[in-house]
């Protein structure tokens, strides 16, 4: 089987931000979402609000978009977002480009979401459909103090422990 081909796309909703939600703080009604990629080769995460003040909330409905990059392989995916992606809501497309390029990284032996372990915050510096060369660019933004570093870096998401704590599950094979 392809080391790149997406095997299984998850999502997990939470009451309550884990530390994968990096700088949020948890509010009564609002919605935080995993996002997990998964192939062969190994696996990637992203997270963000999906929802704020809501009662209701249909996380298949919600999850729809992810499927537009079902079983496609890594480079097929990222082609997909660029192409399709400014359909999208902006959370989602957001989610979904940092979860492929942290996938990405990890492929090539390189930690995209390591920016956290590094003491280092990054931000968008260039990217997205008009840019010709079709990449997002990452520059620092602010070194973290030793003791901020420790406070925020996290290990990856216990996959178990996720569907322990969620409101809601949804994976698409």
């Amino acid at each position: 089987m392809d080391q790149r081909r997406l095997s299984r796309i998850e999502v997990f909703v939470l009451d309550e931000p884990e530390p994968i939600h990096y700088g949020m703080e948890g509010a009564e009604g609002c919605r935080y979402g995993i996002l997990k990629l998964t192939c062969k080769g190994g696996c990637s995460w992203g997270a963000c609000l999906i929802s704020a003040n809501t009662k209701n909330f249909d996380l298949i409905k919600w999850s729809s978009f992810l499927r537009a990059i079902c079983h496609c392989r890594l480079e097929e995916a990222l082609d997909k977002v660029r192409r399709e992606g400014s359909d999208w809501e902006q959370v989602k497309l957001e989610l979904v480009q940092g979860a492929l390029q942290d996938l990405k990284a990890k492929l090539q032996g390189k930690s995209f979401a390591g920016h956290i372990q590094q003491g280092r915050l990054y931000s968008v510096a260039a990217g997205g459909s008009n840019s010709r060369s079709e990449r997002l660019y990452y520059k620092p933004s602010k070194a973290l103090s030793t003791a901020s570093q420790q406070k925020h870096s996290c290990p990856e998401p216990d996959t178990a422990d996720l569907i322990n704590k969620s409101i809601s599950y949804f994976s698409i094979l």
